[in-house]
C-alpha cells in the first residue's frame, strides 16, 4: 500500500497515542472506541510499510522511525489546521479583500457609507474602489478585475447580471445667473432654452439624456462634451451652460454659484444596480460588502442620506443572483 493513501483521521490517532503513550488514553482524548484507534493505527503503517510503535504490556512506546515521523506530522496537521481556519475566516467574513468598481457618483457619494457599515459589521475586510464611468465599469467586470460593479442603465450585455437597487432622481443644473434659476421646477423642455453641456457618450447618463430628448423630440443646443462630472460642474459655475444630472452627482447644497431644480414633464430617475458576470459567484468578501449596501439601505441610513433617492433594499437578496 502506498503512503499517500494515508488520511487525516489516521494522522491525527497517531500523534495522540504518541503523546499520550496509551491506546485507552488516546481513544478517550479523541472520543473513538480502542478497536477502530488500534485499525487507524494499523492502517497508517500498512500504507508506510513499517511500524510506528513498539506496544507491550504495559507501555506504548515509538519506534525509530515514528519518532522521526512524529514532528513531520504534527507541523503537517498544524499547517492543515491554519489553512482550514483561514479558509473558515473567509467563508465566514472576517477578513479578506473585494474590489469594486463603481461609477464616480457611487464612488464619493454612496460607497463610503458602504465602506464605514462594512468596518462596523466585517472588519477585517480590505475594500478597494475603482471609479469609471459606464463602459469602464462593465470592462473590468468582463476582465475580472474586479469582483463586482455598481452602474446605472438599463440596457446591460446579457453576459450581466444586475439588480437594481436604487432611483436616482434626475435634476437640472444651473449657474446662479441663469434666468432658468428663478424657477423652482423646470420641464425638460426648457432645457432646450439655454447652451447645454453634455456628458460624453461613455456615461449612462449620456444615454438617458439622450432617450429623453428623443421620445419628447426635443434638441438640445449642446455646446460642451465632458466625462466627468467634476468638470461639468466646473463649467456649470462659470456659466458656459446648464446640465441635467442625477441626484447623487449633483454639487452639494453649498455651492453658491449653481443651483439645482427638479425635472418634470416627466420625472425621470437613474436606475442604480449591482452588476456582476454571470456564472462567476462571490467571493465570501465581496458578499459582505453587498451585505453592508443592504444594511445602509435597510436601517434606513440611505434614505436619511439621500431622501430624494428611491432604495429597495429587497433587489439585493444574493442568495437569487444568478
Amino acid at each position: 500500500m502506498s503512503a499517500s493513501n494515508a488520511n487525516l483521521r489516521q494522522l491525527r490517532a497517531f500523534v495522540e497515542v504518541a503523546e499520550k503513550q496509551s491506546f485507552v488514553a488516546a481513544s478517550q482524548s479523541l472520543n473513538m472506541s480502542q478497536p477502530a484507534l488500534s485499525q487507524c493505527i494499523r492502517q497508517l503503517e500498512q500504507h508506510i510499510g513499517s511500524s510506528l510503535f513498539i506496544r507491550t504490556t504495559r507501555q506504548v512506546r515509538l519506534t525509530p522511525l515514528g519518532a522521526g515521523f512524529l514532528p513531520l506530522v504534527r507541523d503537517l496537521l498544524k499547517r492543515f489546521d491554519d489553512l482550514m481556519s483561514d479558509v473558515q475566516s473567509l467563508v465566514d467574513r472576517r477578513h479578506g479583500n473585494v474590489i469594486v468598481a463603481c461609477l464616480p457618483s457611487v464612488a464619493s457619494r454612496l460607497m463610503p457609507k458602504i465602506i464605514s457599515a462594512c468596518d462596523q459589521l466585517y472588519p477585517g475586510i480590505h475594500v478597494t474602489i475603482r471609479d469609471s464611468n459606464m463602459k469602464g465599469v462593465s470592462r473590468m467586470i468582463f476582465t475580472g478585475e474586479v469582483d463586482f460593479g455598481i452602474a446605472s442603465g438599463d440596457a446591460l450585455d446579457s453576459r450581466l447580471g444586475s439588480a437594481g437597487f436604487a432611483w436616482d432622481k434626475m435634476f437640472a443644473v444651473l449657474p446662479v445667473s441663469s434666468p432658468l434659476a428663478r424657477k423652482r421646477v423646470l420641464r425638460w423642455q426648457d432645457l432646450t432654452s439655454e447652451t447645454f453641456i453634455s456628458m460624453s457618450h461613455e456615461t449612462g447618463v449620456r444615454d438617458l439624456v439622450d432617450r429623453i430628448m428623443n421620445d419628447l423630440n426635443l434638441k438640445l443646443n449642446t455646446v460642451n462634451e465632458i466625462s466627468n462630472f467634476a468638470t461639468l460642474s466646473g463649467l456649470v459655475e462659470e456659466g458656459v451652460g446648464i446640465t441635467a444630472a442625477p441626484g447623487l452627482s449633483l454639487p452639494r447644497d453649498n455651492q453658491a454659484l449653481i443651483r439645482r431644480r427638479p425635472l418634470i414633464e416627466p420625472v425621470v430617475r437613474r436606475n442604480i444596480r449591482l452588476v456582476w458576470k454571470r456564472g462567476q459567484g462571490f467571493s465570501p468578501a465581496a458578499t459582505a460588502l453587498i451585505l453592508s449596501l443592504k444594511h445602509c439601505i435597510s436601517s434606513g441610513e440611505m434614505q436619511r442620506a439621500f431622501p430624494e433617492v428611491e432604495w429597495d433594499d429587497c433587489a439585493l437578496d444574493i442568495d437569487s443572483f444568478d
